[in-house]
């Protein structure tokens, strides 16, 4: 445990001189040095939200969520057009067309 001890004797926490070097700028306003008459700044709302309200956060990454909606707004257009392609056209869908010629694997040649 001596060890420990060496290794934190030098430290600041243990020498108050240490902090000699460094003053106090007379901008900065610290609790030590504050005059009575200077109030500190206070946080006052601008809204009147209700007492029952509940914040919840999200399940879905913020990252995750942002991507989703810039290609749901990229493709809105296309989903429409297809849509669109759709209806005005009164012809059933087309239906996959069966193969004519099969693979030389599928004969059983090499």
């Amino acid at each position: 445990m001596s060890a420990v001890g060496e290794l934190l004797k030098g430290l600041p926490c243990h020498d108050e001189n240490n902090f000699t070097k460094y003053h106090n700028e007379p901008n900065r306003s610290t609790v030590s040095n504050m005059q009575p008459s200077k109030k500190p700044n206070v946080y006052l709302p601008t809204k009147d939200y209700p007492s029952e309200q509940v914040i919840t956060t999200e399940k879905t990454n913020i990252l995750l969520r942002y991507l989703h909606q810039q290609w749901d707004k990229k493709n809105v257009h296309k989903k429409r057009d297809q849509g669109n392609a759709n209806l005005d056209s009164e012809s059933p869908p087309a239906r996959k067309m069966p193969r004519l010629q099969q693979n030389s694997r599928d004969n059983g040649g090499s």
